[in-house]
């Protein structure tokens, strides 16, 4: 389950970084090496049908990252041959928060797909970098093997810039 957590955050904090400054490489040798502590309400694993559910106050800490949701499921598969743990989707639902450095990214779900890669926030989301710079929108689809963000908005997808920042 450790290994398992430790793959969440990463895949999560890959939309929260800078695509030209930081490698997917790099972000994986962030969390390597570091122990996680996971607080929940409550955790229930149903190995029949490979999930685990974490509910209530869901907090995943480590040294460098905090990602905080009211609730987290995880849904995995074992490699026959390893025995290793895979994630195949992980959904968070209710005010999920992800801070790592100076970066902060909020929205009420997010969810992420093992098979596809992809990374989709939805539902008020806010993703800011530095003090003053923000983007606002009502939802933000990361593919994770091309890094192409898309953004989209019932109104408009709102960017807040300061300079110098």
């Amino acid at each position: 389950m450790h290994n398992v957590l430790r793959q969440l955050l990463l895949i999560i904090f890959v939309c929260c970084v800078s695509t030209q400054s930081i490698s997917s490489e790099k972000i994986k040798s962030l969390f390597s090496n570091s122990v996680l502590n996971i607080e929940s309400s409550s955790l229930e694993i149903i190995d029949s049908e490979k999930k685990a559910i974490f509910k209530g106050q869901v907090r995943i800490l480590n040294e460098d990252a905090l990602l905080a949701t009211d609730n987290l499921m995880l849904l995995y598969s074992f490699d026959d041959i390893t025995g290793d743990i895979q994630v195949e989707k992980i959904t968070c639902e209710g005010n999920v928060l992800i801070e790592y450095e100076s970066q902060v990214i909020t929205s009420l779900n997010a969810v992420y797909d093992a098979k596809t890669n992809q990374l989709v926030f939805s539902d008020e989301v806010i993703i800011s970098r530095d003090e003053g710079n923000a983007i606002k929108a009502d939802k933000v689809s990361v593919d994770l093997n091309t890094m192409r963000i898309k953004m989209d908005s019932k109104s408009r997808v709102k960017a807040f810039i300061t300079p110098n920042n």
